[in-house]
């Protein structure tokens, strides 16, 4: 069924998956990614992804909780660009511009629909009431 809480919830869901775009395995081929940055990078990209799927795993069940987890995961999902732009800048793969463009922007926009009044407010009226 096609409804905005449907379509949300899946928005969340493939933009927490998104994160995987900043683990090694994604990385340019031929780009080292022995470092400890990429190590740290991939830890905390996981847990995110771990994260947005347990606030669209709430938001589906209607918890009261999935918002706060959501802005955790996009917290959490800004966090994690900083040791991905160390890495993937320390070894020059032309893919962190892309990545950092599209994650800054994924975890600006969650940011914004649940922490501005207005459009929590809309959220929480349509998203939650499955419209």
């Amino acid at each position: 069924m096609f409804s905005i809480r449907n379509i949300g919830g899946v928005a969340l869901f493939l933009f927490g998956t998104t994160f995987l775009w900043l683990t090694p395995s994604f990385a340019t081929k031929g780009v080292s990614t022995k470092s400890g940055w990429w190590s740290v990078t991939n830890a905390l990209a996981l847990v995110t992804v771990v994260v947005f799927t347990a606030a669209t795993w709430g938001l589906f069940n209607r918890a009261e909780w999935w918002e706060l987890v959501a802005i955790s995961g996009a917290i959490l999902g800004a966090i994690v660009l900083v040791p991905y732009w160390i890495a993937a800048n320390n070894v020059g793969d032309p893919g962190r511009g892309m990545n950092l463009f599209v994650h800054v922007l994924g975890d600006a926009g969650v940011l914004v629909l649940l922490n501005v009044p207005t459009v929590t407010r809309w959220v929480e009226s349509h998203v939650m009431a499955g419209k």
